[in-house]
């Protein structure tokens, strides 16, 4: 009985490689910025919750209190200190206070009332946060809303229903 036999490709083989290429000319194309990230939110918004994040997984572990202090400029962290009972700068250069970018909009209710954001204060006294997380991990219940002057749509960052932190478009 004579054997079959194939000089081709098969159609799983072609596929694969069709993926492939995809996935190349996908990173290509983001890597080059030719892809817009239009529906994105502004990068200093996901910086503040990424670094939040880690803030509340270290208010648990070290069993502390974080702020956060939010101004027209930027913002930045305080750590509780239950001997003084005060709030002071926290420094850590793994959790870097940031600054705004110039054409930012910036909103935030905590307790569900308006916070009028003012100037930055002073970095001996820095005073009360005006939100942050607890020593078990709790979030403050805030919202922080963000628009650029250069995009129609307003980012909100704060707490979910569940306590978790969120970051999401605001619906007008």
């Amino acid at each position: 009985m004579r054997a079959w036999r194939s000089s081709g490709f098969t159609l799983i083989e072609i596929l694969v490689v069709l993926a492939i290429i995809a996935i190349v000319m996908g990173g290509a194309l983001l890597s080059l910025g030719l892809v817009s990230r239009r529906d994105a939110p502004p990068p200093e918004l996901e910086r503040l919750s990424l670094l939040l994040q880690e803030l509340r997984d270290r208010a648990e572990l070290e069993n502390r209190s974080y702020g956060v202090q939010v101004d027209a400029a930027g913002y930045r962290f305080l750590v509780y200190d239950p001997i003084t009972t005060r709030w002071l700068p926290f420094k850590d250069r793994r959790i870097p206070n940031g600054r705004w970018p110039e054409a930012i909009d910036l909103e935030l209710d905590v307790d569900a009332r308006r916070v009028v954001l003012g100037q930055r204060r002073s970095e001996v006294e820095p005073g009360a946060p005006e939100f942050g997380v607890d020593s078990t991990g709790e979030f403050t219940s805030f919202e922080l809303r963000v628009g650029t002057s250069d995009a129609r749509e307003r980012w909100r960052l704060g707490p979910d229903d569940t306590g978790e932190l969120a970051l999401r478009k605001a619906s007008r």
